[in-house]
C-alpha cells in the first residue's frame, strides 16, 4: 500500500503543482495595454458581431460546395434563387471558389436525416451562419436551408441597406 501512495503521488505532483502561463509583458497600470504600453483607449479592437456583419456586407459573391450526393449544388442554388429576399441580397452564386466572397458548405451526417450547412467568409475564415434541418431527401432539406441561410444574411445585410436609406428628409 505504501508502494502505491508514492506511486499516486509521483503521478499526481506535477499535476497539482501545475500553474497557470503568466501574462507577458503585463503592466502595473490598468489602463495601460499589456502587449503595447499605449493606454486602454487607443487600442480599438472590434467585437466578433462587428467583424461578422462587415464580412455580410462586404460580401458580392458565393460559393456553394456539398460533400454529400443527397443534397447537390444545383438543388440548393435554384433553392436560394426561389427565396424572395435573395434579390435584395445583391450576391450572385459562382462556380469557382477562387473569385467568391463567402463559401457555403453543405453535408449529410451518415446515416442519419439531418443535412448541415456552414456558411463562412473567405478571406478570414469566419464562420457566418451555420445550421442543420432535419429531412429525407436533399431536395426537401433544399427549401428550409436556404430559408434559413437568406434570413442569416438578410440581418446583416438588409439592416445595413435600409439603416443608409433612413438618412434623407
Amino acid at each position: 500500500m505504501n508502494r502505491f501512495a508514492m506511486l499516486l503521488f509521483f503521478i499526481l505532483c506535477p499535476l497539482l503543482t501545475a500553474q497557470q502561463p503568466t501574462q507577458v509583458g503585463s503592466t502595473s497600470d490598468p489602463s495601460r495595454s499589456a502587449l503595447t504600453g499605449q493606454p486602454a483607449a487607443d487600442v480599438l479592437q472590434p467585437s466578433a458581431a462587428s467583424e461578422r456583419n462587415l464580412a455580410i456586407k462586404k460580401a458580392r459573391t458565393m460559393f456553394i460546395s456539398s460533400d454529400t450526393a443527397y443534397l447537390t449544388v444545383s438543388t440548393l442554388d435554384r433553392a436560394l434563387l426561389k427565396q424572395k429576399d435573395w434579390e435584395k441580397l445583391g450576391l450572385n452564386i459562382v462556380d469557382n471558389t477562387v473569385g467568391a466572397d463567402l463559401e457555403l458548405k453543405v453535408d449529410r451526417l451518415v446515416l442519419t436525416h439531418i443535412h448541415t450547412y456552414v456558411l463562412t467568409d473567405k478571406a478570414t475564415g469566419i464562420v457566418l451562419a451555420s445550421g442543420r434541418v432535419r429531412a429525407f431527401d436533399g431536395v426537401v432539406a433544399s427549401g428550409p436551408m436556404a430559408e434559413q441561410i437568406v434570413k442569416a444574411l438578410s440581418a446583416g445585410r438588409l439592416a445595413a441597406l435600409s439603416a443608409g436609406s433612413d438618412q434623407g428628409f
